[in-house]
């Protein structure tokens, strides 16, 4: 609509400049009735809504906490599917009841690799964001999401090479790596 208003008033203010020379000779002016002022409309371009990628549903404070805890229970250890489990590890804690994801961290004698001076590497923070990209599909009713370790595998040790998970804190089962890696092939 402001488009037609506008190339209406150019074809007014064209057809206003030209009418007077039509037929005229140029030797006697003709006589000219002031014609009110046009108004301009300027014409606005209304930019397309560009659609945001939406927001994920962790903080950087989360990712920053289990990044920290990565880089200090599982740095040196050399599969991407075991640094994986150390995320799921404290995932499955959360949907067990323990508390937020930054309670279930940082709560004394937990993970004792985290540290709040621990370094964020990008490489585990981003292993860290694909894991909850993972967890919160999972939350939402998608099966397959590429889970590395059972929801009942809330405790591990290590042996400075490798981490050991488990389903009980005494006891219980050691994982044995059965579910298939989005990681490795």
């Amino acid at each position: 609509m402001r488009r037609l208003i506008a190339v209406l008033s150019v074809l007014f203010i064209i057809a206003a400049v030209a009418c007077p020379l039509i037929g005229s000779t140029g030797d006697t002016p003709e006589p000219t009735v002031p014609l009110p002022p046009v108004p301009t409309v300027a014409a606005t371009v209304e930019p397309e809504p560009v659609a945001l990628p939406p927001s994920p549903p962790w903080t950087e404070e989360e990712v920053t906490i289990l990044a920290q805890m990565l880089w200090g229970e599982a740095r040196g250890v050399k599969s991407i599917t075991e640094q994986a489990a150390c995320v799921w590890c404290v995932l499955n804690r959360v949907d067990e009841g323990y508390g937020s994801i930054v309670e279930t961290v940082t709560a004394p004698r937990q993970f004792v690799g985290w540290q709040k001076n621990n370094p964020v590497d990008d490489t585990l923070a981003a292993l860290c964001e694909d894991v909850l990209t993972r967890w919160y599909a999972e939350k939402d009713g998608e099966t397959d999401v590429g889970r590395v370790l059972p929801p009942d595998y809330t405790f591990f040790t290590g042996d400075g090479k490798r981490n050991h998970f488990r389903n009980a804190y005494i006891g219980g089962d050691i994982w044995d790596w059965s579910l298939q890696s989005p990681y490795e092939s």
